[in-house]
């Protein structure tokens, strides 16, 4: 089949949420089907991975989008419906390479990724629309929205409504639509009961997340936090652990320093290198490095959606988690299980201090973790899942628990 993939962010290199989703659906799309990639890139270097990209697409076309401009084109949508991720993510470029290819190149499908890149299909009839929200945004803003202060407040509440009837008509527009956990799934049901709606987990390379050694014991006790430090969920986290739970492990085992370890430290995450025992390492080359000194990964997030590809990433590193619950819940049942939760400094505190004081705990919480992250997390079997629904997106809906290849194909 000729597929025509839409994506918002150049999906390479594979080092951050979004990225590592998209790269791998376009390498398992790429195997069985002809690609051709049309996406933005927001920072200067992305477009230096065309390259890249070119070995798993037919072709790859690729607009520059300058975050400035980009919010100044939105602005003026804010006295209107729209919401201000449309025209911050639109480029007039991109649009009409689309509609060039779409009339020279009979696509059998138009695969969108994230609600965003629905704009460039909207006049699109004949060509069916498998559409991969990942996450719900419009609750991403609600959750923002209900976490800050006005007028940001407002600003967010106001993209989240606007948002969310935009998403409505994106799904029944859609063929498919897709999401990464079931979570997310009902959320989209409850914004359109006509939606055919999948849960797609993302998946963790468990061979590349390996840890080789053992990690010596007598090692400083470290608490990680992996990610980028530009995302604001990123840093209100770390800022609350930094501020309100690290303290209190230190009371108890005073040697311990946390590692916040992610590109793009904001202004606001690098004050944090004056707290004792901070570190704040800005870019990495290989995050496994950190992984590798670390005893106790962490996910205190007050804002969460989706899957969080650190906690797989960690667990599979065979490292025991500390996450709150909003964190946890994104994850599957079994994984969910072996994660240590807590909502409260003196809750998360008190299980990071139990981890680091006793070893034989951690170890086997970590292995068990690997073990269920590599079932329940498997890239090949959820890519599959996602060609099915691809080859034949109007499938019909049974049980809002099945997975594609357990429903009759209509």
């Amino acid at each position: 089949m000729r597929i025509l993939y839409l994506c918002h962010r150049v999906p390479y290199p594979p080092n951050k949420g979004e990225k590592i989703r998209a790269f791998h659906q376009l390498r398992a799309i790429g195997a069985r089907h002809e690609v051709d990639l049309f996406t933005l890139a927001d920072e200067p270097e992305d477009v230096d991975h065309q390259s890249a990209l070119a070995e798993y697409c037919r072709r790859v076309t690729v607009s520059r989008l300058s975050r400035t401009v980009a919010r100044l084109r939105a602005l003026p949508s804010f006295l209107t419906k729209t919401p201000l991720t449309l025209p911050y993510f639109y480029s007039a470029e991109l649009a009409e390479e689309i509609r060039k290819a779409i009339l020279l190149r009979s696509y059998d499908r138009i695969f969108v990724y994230s609600s965003s890149m629905a704009q460039y299909a909207e006049n699109v009839d004949q060509v069916p629309v498998v559409t991969d929200l990942v996450d719900v945004d419009s609750d991403k803003w609600m959750q923002y929205g209900a976490s800050t202060i006005f007028p940001f407040s407002a600003v967010y509440r106001r993209e989240a409504r606007c948002l969310r009837e935009y998403e409505r008509k994106v799904c029944e527009r859609s063929a498919s639509v897709l999401v990464t956990t079931e979570r997310e799934a009902q959320l989209v049901r409850q914004i359109s009961d006509t939606a055919r709606v999948w849960v797609v987990p993302n998946g963790v390379d468990t061979d590349y997340f390996n840890p080789s050694a053992a990690q010596p014991e007598s090692a400083r006790p470290t608490v990680t936090f992996t990610g980028d430090m530009s995302y604001f969920p990123n840093e209100d986290a770390v800022v609350f652990f930094a501020r309100n739970v690290l303290p209190l492990i230190r009371k108890s085992v005073p040697e311990v320093r946390f590692l916040i370890v992610g590109r793009n430290p904001s202004r606001r995450v690098q004050r944090l290198r004056e707290i004792d025992g901070v570190a704040v390492t800005g870019f990495v080359p290989d995050v496994r490095t950190y992984l590798a000194q670390t005893h106790v990964a962490v996910a205190p997030f007050s804002i969460a959606a989706g899957i969080q590809n650190k906690i797989l990433e960690a667990m599979s590193y065979c490292l025991p988690v500390v996450a709150t619950s909003r964190t946890a819940r994104g994850l599957s049942a079994e994984v969910a299980e072996i994660v240590e939760t807590g909502d409260s400094p003196e809750e998360l505190g008190a299980k990071i201090v139990r981890i680091l004081r006793d070893p034989k705990f951690a170890r086997d919480r970590g292995a068990e973790g690997r073990r269920r992250v590599a079932a329940a997390y498997n890239w090949p079997r959820n890519l599959q899942r996602l060609l099915e629904l691809i080859e034949n997106p109007f499938r019909k809906m049974a049980r809002q628990t099945e997975t594609p290849s357990e429903v009759e194909v209509g």
